[in-house]
Parts: C-alpha cells; structure tokens; sequence
C-alpha cells in the first residue's frame, strides 16, 4: 500500500519536476502528514525506520545548501517524504537506484553530446522509475 502510494506520490511530483523544473514545497509535507497518519494506524513500520527516512531526506537538504542546490531542495524534500512513507533502507535504495538511472542517462547525453556537463535535468523521473522497479524486483 504504502509502496504504491508513494510511486503516486512521486507521479504526481514528476509532472511539476518535468514541467517547471520547480516542486511545489507542500506536497512532500502533506505526504509525510499522511505517511506519518498511516504507520500511525498500521504500525508498518519502527520509529527508528521511519525517523532514519527523514534524517535520511533531512541530510540531502544540507548537501542541497552545501553544494548551493546541485540538488534542489525539492527533490531532497521528496526523498524525506519517501524516507517517512518506505522507511530507510528502501528509500536509500530508491535514492541509490535513481543516482545509477541519472547516471547512466547523463552519461549517455555526454557521449552523444546532447549536453554539455553542467547541464541540469529533473531528478524525479529516476526517482520514479527507481519506486516502480523496487516494486516489482
């Protein structure tokens, strides 16, 4: 349940990252609310997992201002709302699984020459593909 959930959930994100290159910052609050409404009533998941989740997010957002948003604030916002609603070792391997999809994409537009290396590109898609191939494998 939570697994789908959380595949809608960067869906929906995935168009506004596409579109606008921008993540409306509500969205991953609200969905932490509900993943933390959910594993209220469910009790799926520990306290320490799904607190990990977060810190797991929480530390992304300070390689965000770190690095001065080489990765957004957005996507590292969506990656705590992952960590809050899969606990954190599924969000890690979503995370790390996305970071080989980027990879491989970014490396093949650098090889056809399509772009150039500081050329910018929405993170959400990987992370999307990365929730449905996790679902199924």
């Amino acid at each position: 349940m939570t697994e789908i959930m959380t595949a809608v959930f960067l869906g929906i994100c995935t168009v506004s990252d596409i579109r606008k290159m921008q993540i409306y910052r509500f969205l991953p609050l609200i969905f932490i609310a509900a993943a933390s409404i959910l594993h209220l009533v469910k009790r799926d998941l520990t306290a320490g997992d799904f607190f990990a989740g977060i810190v797991f997010g929480g530390l992304l957002l300070v390689f965000s201002w770190v690095t001065r948003e080489a990765m957004g604030y957005g996507d590292a916002l969506v990656v705590m709302a992952c960590g809050a609603a899969l606990g954190f070792m599924k969000s890690f391997s979503v995370f790390f699984l996305a970071l080989v999809f980027s990879a491989v994409w970014s490396g093949t537009l650098l090889i056809v020459k399509k772009a150039g290396r500081k050329e910018r590109f929405p993170f959400l898609p990987f992370l999307l593909a990365a929730q449905i191939c996790g679902m199924f494998f």
